[in-house]
């Protein structure tokens, strides 16, 4: 059964990103608070780089580590590790349906600096290993 709902992207039904709102409507409601608009920018310009670290968001934001987390837990009840992974996999998976990447490439555009890494996550987001992701996406096929 294929699975598009608002996203730009096909999702297994089972995945916990099909249940999630999606990333614009928390970047509509950060938008409220000047220093998580930079953050989301912050985001938007370095997430493919494997050493954005919460300081380094924090700095750009202009609060400290504790006061940027506070924020995002208040307005997008989220941490800054968990948005930047999920933009990451959300990332992924525009490059996996739209473009014809191996998952090496994919990973490394997005930011993961492992393998390991960029399958533990997907995992946790998407609900299945990227290599089952792309073989679906590729055959036009998911198995509910």
């Amino acid at each position: 059964m294929d699975q598009e709902g608002p996203h730009y992207y096909f999702l297994p039904p089972y995945s916990p990103l099909a249940t999630l709102e999606t990333l614009e409507t928390v970047r509509n409601r950060i938008v409220y608070s000047r220093r998580l608009e930079r953050l989301w920018l912050f985001i938007e310009d370095s997430y493919s780089d494997p050493d954005i670290r919460l300081k380094d968001a924090a700095k750009s934001s202009g609060v400290s580590q504790d006061h940027l987390n506070l924020l995002l837990h208040r307005f997008a009840d989220t941490t800054f590790h968990d948005l930047l992974a999920r933009y990451r996999i959300e990332k992924c998976l525009e490059l996996v349906y739209k473009k014809n990447y191996t998952l090496t490439e994919i990973y490394s555009r997005c930011g993961f600096n492992s393998p390991t890494t960029f399958d533990r996550q997907f995992k946790r987001w998407v609900g299945c290993l990227p290599s089952e992701y792309k073989s679906r996406v590729t055959n036009n096929r998911w198995l509910t």
